[in-house]
């Protein structure tokens, strides 16, 4: 009675909006980007990287790629029988599941204690889940 993940599918909407500054002096401004201009934005900026390293012959030393991972925590029951009628608590749930899904992502399968920076919340959760944070 864990409850199940779910992969979540995000779909962007039809119109985005971009939010641009010309130069330091002036304000930015906004506009909407149809379809045809969204992908003219991403050649550009594929084309700027590429310019950039030089055709990939150049590293990129101090770079971020932002990931975004979406998943669903579903649960038999809604809110309240969850807590009443299961007498659980949904939050441990999906703090379980937050734990389960960062060690997969981070690599530390059977040391997931290493993501709690908190002693507190090592200790609270390791009592929780000792099954997950003993090592």
């Amino acid at each position: 009675k864990d409850g199940s993940l779910k992969a979540t599918i995000l779909e962007v909407g039809k119109t985005w909006m971009r939010k641009r500054q010309q130069n330091l002096l002036t304000e930015a401004t906004t506009t909407a980007l149809a379809a045809t201009d969204m992908r003219s934005e991403k050649n550009k900026a594929f084309d700027l990287l590429d310019a950039l390293s030089r055709s990939g012959s150049l590293p990129i030393a101090c770079a971020e790629l932002h990931v975004m991972v979406a998943v669903t925590h579903c649960f038999e029951n809604d809110l309240i029988g969850t807590v009443i009628e299961d007498n659980a608590n949904p939050i441990e749930k999906v703090e379980k599941s937050c734990l389960m899904l960062a060690s997969t992502i981070h690599g530390v399968d059977g040391e997931a204690r290493q993501l709690l920076s908190n002693d507190g919340e090592r200790e609270r959760l390791t009592g929780l889940f000792p099954m997950l944070l003993d090592n």
